[in-house]
């Protein structure tokens, strides 16, 4: 049963738990591999500052039973994301255990990236997430709102191109958060498999231990499980180069949905 509850656990987080950002990227749910990281972490420091305009990335593993557009209200206005007095912040909140999404739009830029248009970018990362490319996925979409941005400011954005991968590689990342478990199946099999009358026991053990190397989009794989880093609890990449960029309010437009 311990087992059991183990491979079942979720970790769920919530927003007055999360701490203050260090960089564009809070990436909670360690889903977004480092090419990826570090191309957004650039992108969103050039839209600071040629564009004086904030985006900001966060994913999580769960919301725990908190609507996405709750959630990601309570975040905005915690963070204060955008410009102090501009309101022009934009926030990307990923759930991966829900397989939700949000792009949450300030007051300041409502005007060039109204609902309509947000909803478009949000659904055009949909099948790079529900292949488990948290990465490539969100740098896309960060792309495609800096661009927005960048034209209204005319101002010229250095994007770098979009890092892809094959589905082997989003499953090796997650490789190493079950290889322990999957070694204790394997004592339980031998230890079972040693006694009489163990068959049905073993029977639920081999049943398991194919579920879990099975791989798809449950289980410990990129596309949904425990995701791909396995470094839950902190901030990701960019450090010293944060250029800040808090101090707005919440309020404006977004567009929500799921994958």
């Amino acid at each position: 049963m311990f087992l059991l509850a183990s491979v079942c656990l979720v970790r769920a987080e919530s927003v007055d738990k999360l701490p203050k950002p260090t960089s564009y990227v809070s990436d909670f749910a360690g889903v977004i591999d480092e090419g990826s990281k570090q191309s957004l972490e650039d992108l969103c420091k050039q839209v600071y500052e040629k564009a004086h305009a904030t985006i900001e990335v966060v994913t999580v593993n769960s919301l725990d039973g908190v609507t996405i557009e709750d959630f990601t209200t309570q975040l905005e206005d915690k963070w204060k994301v955008g410009p102090k007095g501009s309101d022009k912040g934009v926030v990307m909140v990923f759930a991966i255990q829900d397989h939700k999404r949000r792009i949450e739009v300030g007051y300041g830029l409502e005007g060039i990236l109204n609902d309509a248009k947000v909803g478009d970018i949000g659904r055009s990362m949909v099948p790079q997430l529900q292949q488990g490319e948290y990465g490539p996925a969100i740098q896309a979409g960060a792309q495609q709102i800096a661009q927005v941005i960048a034209t209204d400011a005319g101002v010229t954005l250095d994007m770098a191109p979009v890092h892809t991968y094959h589905r082997e590689q989003v499953e090796q990342r997650g490789g190493n958060n079950w290889f322990g478990i999957v070694i204790f199946i394997v004592i339980l099999l031998v230890i079972f498999g040693g006694r009489g009358g163990g068959g049905g026991r073993g029977g639920w053990l081999w049943f398991l231990l194919g579920s879990m190397m099975g791989g798809g989009r449950g289980g410990f794989g990129g596309g949904g499980g425990f995701g791909g880093g396995g470094n839950s609890g902190g901030s990701s990449g960019g450090g010293g180069d944060f250029g800040g960029g808090f101090g707005g309010g919440s309020g404006g437009g977004g567009a929500s949905g799921d994958w």
